[in-house]
């Protein structure tokens, strides 16, 4: 029951301090539709299965980016059949546990795609609706004919491990992807066995408005594999369950919004492409999922106050710094990117510039690159001793000549600065 939250999750996202999070992601669907193999057919008993969930996650994230995730999941399930009266089951579902790491922070990569995998478990913390004692309803041993897709819980312990990555290539534009797999441990209590499961996704994500509107698609593809039972007891023979496993694709276009560093929103609409079951089974159709994520970092690096200042850099002349003095390239527009690992708007950031940079037909922007990671107080005083922090951008022009400090969420405006600086360039030399 955790994959809502497991695959909406945004595999880009750095952490660079202690941090703590919660996120709450509520989703609800439905099925009416009876499928065989890939056709669909009709469905004969009339079953109709509505479902809610409301699945909440906490976790705590390290500075070398390691993250402990616990998913613990409400399930409200209403079903209705032509041969038994309506019903509605609902309770607490199976508890996740995850451990990811951040790759790319681990090995102190730059730049570039971002990795990450994770390792997990499930424990069967929610409501098992054995076949003994409810035939009727997504039945097992008693009734070969049911389905079991759709429960509370699924009364087994489960293995998960997963793989993710993601990729900005343009400004504004963030690929990503991503692989699960989850393997049951034990059987459930009425003999009933789960096949292994394996789910893939792949994602485009692109930001209308910086921080408050981004649009995006997802597809994931879900095979499920083929569950055992024992028709004749728990002490005989295992058989193949007739009506379970498959393979079900979606396709999920939704919004997000991060109005602040420590809010997000999401909704999205997730819609069935396509069915192929084993056997006969009623199958989920379109959902809504809306989420909600809230961090605090509580452990940033403190930095200490400046030693000795030296002379602030001044809009109009040369640096007065010989370091960064020496770095902008003669005829071209340089961008001085001041940047550290811990700080996560200068890690988003960075991918940006590349390919701003990447993207000028007449190549007339540079980078270049400062690091203040590892900085202390004389370092502080020496090139940034009346910044309040980072990220800072310097930008000069062609002579060398500082035309633009850009700090904190001005940083943004990067397109717009280079763009009034090559503007009154051209308008001085009558090009």
């Amino acid at each position: 029951m955790g994959d809502a939250l497991s695959t909406s999750a945004n595999p880009a996202a750095a952490t660079n301090a202690w941090r703590a999070r919660a996120s709450i992601v509520y989703l609800q669907s439905g099925a009416d539709q009876l499928y065989e193999g890939k056709a669909e057919i009709e469905n004969y008993l009339q079953m109709k299965v509505k479902m809610q969930l409301a699945s909440l996650a906490a976790g705590v994230d390290a500075p070398w980016g390691m993250g402990l995730t616990a998913i613990v999941p409400w399930v409200e399930i209403w079903k209705s059949e032509a041969l038994v009266d309506p019903a509605t089951y609902s309770g607490v579902g199976d508890l996740e546990l995850r451990l990811r790491q951040d790759l790319t922070q681990l090995f102190d990569i730059k730049s570039g795609p971002r990795f990450g995998i994770s390792l997990g478990a499930v424990a069967p913390t929610g409501v098992y609706l054995a076949a003994s004692s409810e035939s009727s309803f997504l039945s097992g041993q008693n009734n070969s004919g049911g389905a079991r897709e759709l429960n509370i819980g699924r009364g087994v312990w489960w293995l998960l491990a997963d793989a993710d990555a993601a990729w900005v290539p343009f400004s504004r534009v963030m690929v990503h992807g991503g692989a699960q797999w989850r393997s049951p441990q034990t059987t459930a209590a009425d003999g009933f066995g789960w096949g292994d499961e394996v789910r893939a996704n792949f994602g485009v994500r692109v930001t209308a408005v910086e921080r408050y509107l981004s649009l995006g698609v997802v597809g994931d593809v879900q095979y499920r594999g083929l569950p055992t039972y024992a028709p004749k007891g728990l002490d005989g023979p295992r058989e193949t369950f007739p009506n379970g496993g498959g393979t079900n694709a979606y396709l999920s276009p939704g919004i997000f919004s991060n109005p602040l560093d420590w809010l997000g929103f999401s909704a999205s609409y997730r819609m069935p492409m396509h069915n192929d079951v084993n056997g006969q089974q009623v199958v989920q159709g379109p959902s809504l999922f809306f989420g909600l994520n809230v961090n605090w970092s509580f452990a940033a690096p403190v930095v200490a106050p400046p030693i000795v200042k030296s002379k602030p850099a001044a809009v109009g002349q040369k640096s007065q710094v010989p370091e960064v003095a020496a770095l902008p390239v003669p005829g071209k527009v340089t961008i001085v990117d001041y940047w550290a690992t811990w700080c996560a708007p200068c890690l988003e950031l960075s991918p940006k510039l590349e390919a701003f940079a990447a993207s000028r037909p007449a190549m007339d922007v540079v980078i270049r690159k400062i690091e203040a990671t590892e900085w202390g107080a004389a370092q502080w005083a020496h090139y940034l001793p009346d910044a309040p922090g980072l990220p800072v951008l310097d930008i000069f022009d062609g002579a060398g000549i500082l035309r633009a400090r850009l700090q904190g969420d001005e940083a943004e405006s990067y397109p717009e600065a280079v763009a009034a600086i090559l503007a009154a360039d051209a308008s001085a030399t009558g090009k």
